[in-house]
């Protein structure tokens, strides 16, 4: 079962936090040094792209509406069509799949979910 992971062992879904790093499945995020692997490979992310995979990974698989991800990632004052999460998510994928399964779904009407592809 895919679970958010710590450093320091396996933790509930959302409370992946000790010692800032968050698990999931072959991705690992690590919130002091802003560095991301999946697998091997180190993924360069920009500050939202990281912030919004970070929120992807304290929620694992829940559905995660637009407006839920636009009011986690994005200030308060942001003033952008609601269009920018597509768009984030968008260069996640391309950053991300490539080196793996795809691990960012689609729940068409809904919104996105961080779990893995089930075979």
């Amino acid at each position: 079962m895919d679970e958010v992971r710590t450093e320091s062992g396996w933790q509930g879904e959302a409370d992946g936090v000790e010692e800032g790093v968050l698990r999931f499945a072959d991705l690992v995020l690590n919130e002091a040094t802003h560095q991301v692997r999946r697998g091997e490979a180190q993924v360069d992310l920009t500050p939202t792209e990281f912030n919004l995979l970070r929120f992807f990974l304290l929620n694992p698989r829940r559905v995660l509406s637009k407006q839920q991800i636009l009011d986690h990632v994005w200030d308060d004052d942001f003033g952008g069509p609601p269009s920018i999460v597509e768009t984030y998510v968008s260069y996640l994928r391309r950053k991300l799949d490539p080196l793996g399964p795809p691990l960012i779904h689609t729940v068409r009407i809904v919104g996105y979910a961080l779990r893995e592809t089930e075979a």
